[in-house]
């Protein structure tokens, strides 16, 4: 493995250690001796551990960035690989010769590292005079992708055994597909076991929170310090968790990354300055007014940025009915296209009495600018962009380039549909896992909220309950119990600012694994936010009233 991992790093085994590895050892050493040479007395007793482990960190990066910048690029290939084969597949529709094919996708940017593997293989062909099967095996053995080199090899094989080109390439969309959902799937079930490490660490979390809140009444401990630690101890914990998650996902972007500014665009983009300028409003208004409780107070100025929220949820709905009507469309239009000589404008002018659903007026738009016989591949570029799907954009470039280059229609039209209806269906589970995340959050930051402010509240009631007892001479309450632990209401607001700070993190995790737009996520942002402004009322409320205090 770390012969592939030096090979995907571009450096020799003795390179990387004299330049990377030794370095950073070194530097962990030299700044783990001066810390500790300056600084004796802040590292007494246990302390000692600090300067120790900053060698200890230094050697366990230079022997794990190798593999990290190996699995990177593993995953960053394999979720290239379903778009890599189906443009494959259509392009040996127009009987294509096999290094052509080569080329082609070697020149597509958007496979990034897969078309670095590619161009090599090309490179081994043109250059170094290597067969083309001799050059696929010699990259298999060298790429980090276990997907990518299982192909390479059986395509080696199909090569020397004298299999046709075009039917292999037919045969390994289903292989390549079914490789890919595999992955998919494994990703999602790495999701649900994210979301049951996640609710673990939160409840880990809120007894520490609860402990920080009553063990100054036992210890007399500086409260403010111990909340302090605990606030950025869960700020950590959530970024940590948010970009953990961020990893394991599949990449699969549902937006369209296109460089054309549609309409749908400057909606959203218009919406971001009505929304905060709708909060700051809100906010002179609370303050004005001055008389509502805190959490309440920031909720109301943060229920603005809905609407942007909202704006988004609606374009990104739109792009998901898209999706789901485009193999129908795209399978069509190769199917009439193949039908009438391979002549596109005349078929899509005969499926515009189709319905598609959403994807109507593209379509309608889309046979409009290729009737005025400009430029073909811009007509469908802005068709792509239009749509706002990354997806619809990626496979529009696949079925221009392949019909251009001679491909039957009705054949790339089907190959490209049944690929694209395959990876729809895989993220319908991905929204459902999405969707699951949204409940169990609700209900974990209302437990946050809820055991948090009880511990206040209890230690604000017992704060007033002692204040006034009388102790007998030559005795402190101290004795008994420490009273003044600091202000109650700071501890209260550093609880809020957990609340706000998770439920953020909250909210951009659910995007994350749903794989939408992050400013959707303000809507569940704005929720969560809520629950902790209402759940801090009823819970301090709850608790005077048990304990019969007005």
């Amino acid at each position: 493995m770390y012969s592939k991992a030096f090979h995907c790093m571009g450096v020799e085994p003795t390179a990387y250690m004299k330049k990377i590895a030794i370095p950073v050892i070194a530097f962990g050493f030299i700044f783990s001796f001066l810390l500790y040479a300056a600084l004796p007395t802040l590292f007494e007793g246990t302390a000692k551990v600090i300067p120790i482990m900053i060698p200890v960190i230094c050697i366990l990066f230079a022997v794990y960035y190798p593999l990290s910048i190996y699995g990177g690029q593993a995953s960053r290939i394999d979720n290239n690989m379903h778009y890599y084969i189906t443009q494959m597949g259509s392009i040996a529709t127009a009987e294509t010769p096999r290094l052509d094919i080569i080329r082609i996708v070697s020149d597509n940017q958007e496979y990034k590292e897969l078309a670095t593997e590619t161009k090599k293989i090309y490179n081994l062909v043109t250059v170094w005079n290597m067969s083309l099967a001799e050059a696929c095996r010699f990259i298999s053995k060298r790429t980090p992708s276990v997907i990518f080199e299982d192909f390479l090899d059986r395509f080696a094989h199909g090569l020397q055994s004298g299999e046709n080109i075009k039917a292999f390439l037919f045969a390994e969309q289903n292989v390549v597909m079914n490789e890919y959902e595999a992955m998919y799937n494994s990703a999602m079930y790495n999701v649900e076991i994210i979301k049951e490490l996640f609710v673990s660490l939160v409840m880990s979390l809120i007894f520490l929170a609860s402990f920080a809140v009553i063990m100054p009444v036992i210890t007399g401990m500086d409260a403010i310090l111990l909340m302090s630690m605990v606030v950025v101890t869960f700020i950590i914990t959530d970024v940590v968790m948010l970009l953990f998650t961020k990893g394991k996902v599949p990449k699969d972007p549902l937006w369209s990354k296109s460089h054309i500014i549609p309409d749908y665009k400057l909606k959203l983009y218009r919406s971001i300055p009505i929304s905060i300028g709708a909060c700051i409003l809100v906010t002179i208004a609370v303050l004005l007014y001055g008389k509502i409780v805190t959490p309440i107070a920031i909720a109301l100025c943060l229920t603005p940025l809905i609407y942007t929220g909202r704006v988004c949820r609606k374009i990104e709905k739109s792009i998901r009915r898209r999706d789901e009507n485009f193999p129908a469309f795209i399978r069509s239009l190769g199917s009439s296209a193949g039908a009438r000589g391979g002549v596109i404008d005349e078929a899509l002018k005969a499926l515009r009495i189709h319905d598609f659903g959403p994807l109507t007026k593209d379509v309608n738009e889309l046979y409009k600018r290729l009737n005025t016989r400009i430029d073909k591949f811009k007509s469908w570029e802005f068709f792509s962009a239009n749509t706002g799907s990354h997806l619809i954009q990626r496979f529009c470039v696949m079925f221009v380039e392949s019909t251009n280059l001679g491909g039957k229609p009705e054949i790339i039209g089907d190959i490209i549909a049944t690929n694209f209806h395959r990876i729809v269906t895989l993220r319908k589970k991905r929204v459902q896992s999405a969707s699951s995340l949204v409940g169990v959050f609700y209900g974990l930051t209302a437990g946050i909220g809820f055991t948090m402010y009880i511990s206040v509240g209890v230690i604000d009631l017992m704060q007033s309950m002692f204040a006034s007892v009388e102790m007998p001479a030559g005795m402190s309450m101290g004795m008994i119990i420490y009273t003044n632990i600091g202000d109650v209401e700071v501890l209260s607001l550093m609880v809020l600012l957990i609340m706000i700070a998770h439920s953020l993190m909250s909210a951009l995790l659910i995007r994350v694994v749903d794989g939408g737009h992050l400013l959707s996520a303000t809507i569940d942002f704005v929720i969560m936010v809520w629950i902790s402004g209402i759940t801090a009322v009823i819970t301090k409320a709850s608790i005077w009233s048990l304990l019969g205090m007005s």
